[in-house]
């Protein structure tokens, strides 16, 4: 075990704090290679992807030594604003918006369908961040999304990025709910499978089950409903919920990584699982996701550990995937435990 038993849930949070504010809010990514000067030799498409994924499955953090700096990142700022409240936070935001006025990742990545240069604006961190403005009470424009609406059949869903038109489910349905657009989260509903569970996304190479981003998935369709008062996919949120509890979670509220297979078990799988709990209103399952992560996964100088393998652990701490994450889970989670 790695955190003191003695120490409370309100103990952790401020000393993860602590730790996240003296860095100015900075850190390492898992997906942050291409920032490196060696990477610019890269060829093309698969070498791209082995040399963050190199970076991403390393137990040792090479970044350093390859020229990679610890950097802001617009939605482990977001993040920490609603974490914490802080207005301040909201200037940071503003600061790293895109001339297209949403906001992006601060280094280029490589997914299967596509590249996004550094800085590319992207709906998943342009949806956490209008989140946070709107937490906070401060106004944000949100045509950005608005214009990532696609059409084809007269179906319609909310692209990732605006050079691409891949169908990724927790991408279109987290827009969907921003927006409170009913036709766009149709275009998801009716892909859901019979079990309750969905593809990462609608490509050939997109079809895997994970846990957090059907977590995004159930969470974005309970924050459509807040918006619009639409509660007409009540079902399709329970059934989905029904699925994901009783697929990713063990009984000692350890995350499987995938529907099929249980490793690596993950950090950011927790923070989700705490945030989904939460949405469905079983606080005690959310506590027992935060408890077995203090337990296995906390490290006592103030931050979370990324992953457990099978053979290893990787303690190195990722700002956004990590500590932005649990943050801002553990806030959402303390605030219902205060009520």
């Amino acid at each position: 075990m790695n955190a003191n038993e003695g120490e409370s849930l309100p103990q952790v949070f401020q000393k993860l704090h602590d730790f996240c504010w003296a860095r100015k809010w900075r850190g390492y990514d898992p997906y942050d290679g291409l920032n490196s000067p060696l990477a610019r030799v890269l060829p093309g498409k698969r070498a791209r992807q082995v040399w963050t994924q190199f970076h991403k499955r390393s137990l040792i953090n090479l970044r350093p030594l390859c020229g990679i700096q610890p950097q802001l990142n617009s939605m482990a700022v977001a993040l920490f604003a609603m974490g914490s409240a802080d207005e301040r936070l909201l200037d940071v935001l503003d600061s790293l918006r895109t001339p297209e006025g949403g906001w992006g990742y601060p280094f280029g990545w490589q997914s299967r369908a596509f590249y996004a240069p550094p800085n590319t604006p992207n709906l998943i961190c342009t949806a956490l961040a209008v989140k946070a403005y709107r937490q906070l009470g401060r106004k944000c424009d949100t045509s950005f999304v608005e214009g990532l609406v696609s059409e084809n059949g007269g179906e319609r869903w909310i692209r990732y990025i605006p050079q691409s038109d891949t169908q990724v489910h927790n991408i279109n349905l987290m827009g969907a709910a921003l927006l409170g657009r009913r036709d766009c989260v149709e275009f998801s509903v009716k892909r859901q499978q019979t079990d309750g569970s969905w593809w990462y996304g609608e490509a050939e190479n997109q079809r895997w089950i994970d846990n957090f981003h059907t977590g995004y998935n159930l969470v974005a369709l309970c924050e459509y409903k807040q918006a619009t008062g639409d509660a007409s996919f009540a079902d399709t949120a329970q059934r989905g919920f029904a699925y994901w509890d009783k697929v990713f979670w063990l009984a000692d509220g350890s995350p499987r990584y995938y529907h099929n297979r249980t490793y690596p078990l993950d950090i950011h799988c927790c923070a989700q699982g705490i945030l989904t709990y939460l949405a469905f209103g079983d606080v005690a399952k959310a506590d027992g996701v935060a408890r077995w992560a203090l337990k296995n996964m906390w490290d006592e100088r103030g931050f979370f550990w990324y992953q457990h393998g099978r053979l290893a652990v990787n303690r190195i701490q990722y700002l956004r995937w990590s500590q932005s994450w649990m943050y801002y889970a553990l806030s959402e989670l303390l605030k219902v435990r205060s009520e």
